[in-house]
């Protein structure tokens, strides 16, 4: 499987890649699916998911009688609740998950699984999980 980039530049694609790509595949048929590229989740989007919303539902899920000892185990429970993949078995209708890496998110996937996160807090937990503070690096130094 070859994986390509192309990029859009004042309204105008360069297929080069694309182009020398195809002049040295082998005969047959090909599936070509595009997806727009994004960043990667930040170091900062990750600290905040770790630093601050995963110690707050973990403290809520104390509360609320859970038994959970870890961020850690607080993390594994959530991607499986909110980020597994399914595969369903067509013969017998077994369906099997795959929770999802936060690692792999892009910016935008991580934004939308950390207002999830907050969402399960605010109604099962009756907890509110602050917004992120782009200025905490300098809080911090004040302290």
């Amino acid at each position: 499987m070859a994986k390509l980039q192309v990029e859009k530049r004042n309204g105008l694609f360069d297929l080069k890649p694309l182009y020398e790509w195809m002049r040295n595949a082998l005969d047959g048929i090909y599936r070509i699916e595009v997806k727009k590229v994004r960043k990667p989740r930040s170091l900062d989007q990750n600290g905040w998911l770790f630093g601050c919303i995963y110690p707050i539902l973990l403290d809520a899920l104390l509360e609320a009688g859970w038994e959970f000892v870890s961020v850690e185990q607080v993390h594994e429970f959530f991607k499986a609740q909110m980020t597994a993949d399914k595969v369903v078995n067509k013969h017998t209708g077994e369906i099997i998950e795959f929770p999802c890496s936060t690692a792999a998110m892009d910016t935008v996937t991580f934004s939308t699984y950390c207002e999830k996160l907050r969402e399960y807090a605010k109604e099962f937990l009756n907890v509110d999980i602050p917004d992120p503070d782009k200025y905490w690096r300098s809080h911090e130094k004040n302290t």
